[in-house]
């Protein structure tokens, strides 16, 4: 919609991504792990922060790596999905959706609930705490902005 109002209603546009980025299949028998990233990011906020929308999930994991399409590192050295620094997935880190093993910070299945764990721990189970929690995640009010902003585009075109 954006792109549209800019480049006006005669242009066509074409995206280059799927409307729901796929993530890698689980073949053991009564598998339960999300299929898309959409999926995960709803699981992991039910799961790990339930007063938090999973909108705010998606919008941190598209501006931090396009939902998993840049895993880093950043100019920061941060990792992975969700852009985590190594010290603080040391701390926050985990192994979800039926996996078993070391928490491994590039496998979206662990980065999107630890993630969710991090950002209800500084506040996001609140409407009141959310902007700080975010904060906590990058401390850039700019950024704060954009992930609040892109999570509300995501509950308008997703519900």
């Amino acid at each position: 919609k954006a792109v549209r109002s800019i480049a006006g209603t005669s242009a066509t546009v074409t995206s280059l991504r799927p409307a729901q980025q796929r993530l890698p299949l689980d073949t053991s028998a009564g598998s339960s792990r999300p299929s898309t990233y959409l999926t995960l990011f709803q699981a992991s906020a039910a799961q790990y922060c339930p007063g938090m929308s999973w909108t705010v999930l998606a919008a941190i994991g598209q501006i931090e790596s396009g939902d998993g399409s840049n895993n880093g590192p950043s100019s920061a050295g941060a990792l992975g999905p969700m852009q985590f620094l190594p010290s603080t997935w040391r701390q926050w880190g985990i192994t979800a959706f039926g996996q078993t093993g070391t928490p491994e910070i590039n496998d979206p299945f662990d980065a999107v609930p630890a993630a969710a764990r991090l950002l209800c721990a500084a506040g996001a189970g609140s409407a009141s705490g959310l902007r700080g929690a975010i904060f906590a995640y990058n401390h850039a009010t700019w950024y704060v902005n954009e992930v609040l902003a892109l999570a509300q585009a995501y509950a308008r075109d997703y519900g």
